[in-house]
């Protein structure tokens, strides 16, 4: 009797763990999702000016350092003619040339005033030549303050325009006035070129605004994934996930989670909703590259 009340009990407790048991096996399960490699950081070089192109120093996969010399070309004649006219600074010279005019004019108004003075004490000369004289100097000391204001804030906004040219042509000893003849473009970060324009050869004559290159850091790569609502739940930034590439099949990356969002990547109601997910993976071997594309397997 007692062996047969024993094997009821365990049958019990044994049908009563199976739901548990499959709880949790269902919970520690893993989750897979699709994600993308992109640069971390990347910068775009422009051309500033348009001009035909003499040196090119830099290939695609090149490491390059920050400021490093990369390119040069020749400016077209109307272009090199204008940004020569618009390093004059006419607006400075007329404000300049106005001061002195005002302040000549204060001084005479400041000998007659005194004059005047002297004369109307000696009952020489009516008070109301006096005032007016006065009044005149009022108002024109009252304009040159409003003409140094003027100066100054020209001045200012000349220097600005000054280190902009300087900084655009790639050499800090153009000085106002002068006529450039060439521009040399440097990287703006530290990175490897990812990309250069495929009509970039040497006498190519290229316009404004033409992006020849794209500079990209490598050492540590973002990876891109859109994950279901229903996953999303389980993921906390911090956390750690594994990244297989399609291209390198034979090779995975720990990825950190660094960003998770907060709403949905579209709204539509009659679709379930996606967030965007960021993770950081490190690439020092240089194995990633951007665009690779791959499987992503979080294990809670």
């Amino acid at each position: 009797m007692n062996n047969i009340l024993l094997f009821i009990v365990f049958c019990i407790v044994s049908f009563n763990s199976v739901p548990l048991f499959a709880e949790q096996v269902e919970k520690t399960s893993p989750i897979h999702f699709e994600g993308k490699v992109s640069c971390l950081l990347s910068r775009y070089i422009r051309m500033p000016f348009t001009g035909v192109f003499t040196e090119i120093k830099i290939r695609p996969g090149q490491m390059v350092q920050k400021d490093e010399y990369v390119a040069r070309y020749e400016l077209e004649k109307s272009s090199a003619i204008q940004l020569g006219r618009d390093m004059l600074f006419n607006e400075l010279d007329d404000i300049r040339r106005y001061l002195e005019i005002e302040r000549q004019k204060i001084r005479r108004l400041e000998r007659k005033e005194s004059e005047l003075q002297q004369l109307t004490t000696e009952n020489l000369s009516p008070q109301l030549m006096l005032e007016a004289t006065q009044t005149e100097l009022r108002l024109t000391r009252a304009y040159v303050s409003v003409l140094e204001k003027r100066s100054a804030f020209a001045k200012n906004f000349s220097n600005k325009t000054l280190i902009e040219i300087r900084s655009a042509l790639g050499d800090e000893t153009i000085e106002p006035g002068q006529i450039p003849g060439y521009v040399k473009l440097k990287a703006p970060i530290s990175g490897m070129v990812l990309s250069l324009f495929p009509g970039l050869r040497i006498n190519a004559l290229l316009p404004e605004g033409t992006l020849i290159a794209t500079i990209g850091t490598m050492e540590t790569m973002l990876i891109r994934s859109l994950v279901y609502e229903k996953d999303i739940l389980q993921l906390q930034v911090g956390e750690q996930v594994r990244f297989f590439p399609d291209s390198i099949p034979e090779k995975s990356f720990p990825a950190t989670i660094s960003s998770i969002h907060w709403t949905p990547a579209s709204h539509d109601p009659n679709q379930p909703s996606y967030y965007q997910v960021e993770m950081t993976v490190s690439n020092t071997d240089l194995l990633l590259r951007d665009g690779f594309k791959g499987r992503i397997e979080y294990t809670p």
